[in-house]
């Protein structure tokens, strides 16, 4: 396989006119990549070598137009550069962790303060729980329902469907409970995807706001894009993985927490599925 010539060469052949620009810098910046272990760069994984050149690629064009023979040869002019733009990088990739860091303290702070106003609202107009319970027509199909979908019922809301079912809210929450420590795993992984998800989502946003920047070099345009797209593509990869976690409880799980056959289970949910299908195509 033939090797990449040293930068060396390849400035030359700038010079004598056998290369163009845009040739030198293809095969110098591929030179870079393909020897990362000749510039310091094989400290970096290699999908971060590609993000570093992009960084780099201005600091090159420089260093070549700046670059004066003083009896160091190219390769070793452009590796001391390399060096300080490695240093700059790292920087620069700290202030991107922290701005994410900021964005998810944000996020976090909207999400307080809209719970504060809901506690505020909820202080301001108490529920009141001597008020007569709605009545259900099928409180077993309610159950079962509430105990599929435990990952959405707060202690409030538990609370108010045991009154409406007749039942003990401490005894709710214990079997909402009980669920979720058997789904302790599955729910971590859950959340893990769900995380991954977001801060790939901040990264498009991100990186779509710098391709739109009119004054971005075409190279570095490209590079961009591929970097947008390879985290598009992750970002679809994340959302199809979520979609195929079951974030339900199992029948069976349901069933062997209330003590009763996995049958009655799946006959009721049935019926209440066939139910709402009847409801939808009825008003639809």
């Amino acid at each position: 396989m033939e090797t990449n010539p040293p930068m060396e060469q390849l400035l030359t052949g700038l010079k004598n006119g056998s290369l163009s620009q845009t040739d030198f810098e293809q095969r110098a910046l591929s030179h870079l990549l393909n020897n990362p272990h000749r510039f310091s760069l094989k400290e970096l994984a290699p999908h971060d070598r590609m993000d570093f050149i992009c960084f780099y690629f201005p600091r090159f064009r420089k260093a070549v137009e700046t670059y004066k023979d003083t009896g160091h040869s190219f390769d070793a002019y452009i590796h001391r550069s390399i060096q300080y733009a490695l240093r700059d990088y790292r920087s620069e990739e700290l202030l991107k962790h922290k701005e994410e860091a900021q964005i998810w303290y944000q996020i976090e702070e909207c999400s307080r303060d809209i719970q504060e106003d809901a506690t505020v609202q909820e202080i301001q107009e108490p529920y009141d729980y001597e008020t007569p319970p709605l009545k259900i027509r099928n409180p077993k199909q309610v159950l079962l329902l509430t105990l599929k979908a435990y990952r959405y019922i707060s202690p409030d809301f538990s609370r108010r469907i045991a009154l409406s079912l007749g039942i003990e809210p401490e005894k709710l929450e214990h079997w909402i409970d009980e669920i979720r420590r058997k789904r302790t795993h599955l729910d971590a992984q859950i959340d893990v995807v769900q995380a991954a998800l977001q801060r790939c989502y901040i990264q498009k946003l991100r990186l779509d706001r710098q391709i739109q920047s009119h004054e971005l070099d075409p190279f570095i345009k490209t590079k961009l894009e591929w970097r947008a797209a390879k985290n598009l593509k992750r970002l679809e990869n994340l959302t199809e993985r979520l979609n195929t976690m079951k974030k339900s409880a199992s029948n069976q799980m349901v069933a062997d927490v209330l003590k009763i056959p996995k049958g009655t289970v799946d006959a009721n949910l049935h019926a209440l599925k066939h139910k709402w299908k009847n409801h939808d195509d009825l008003y639809n």
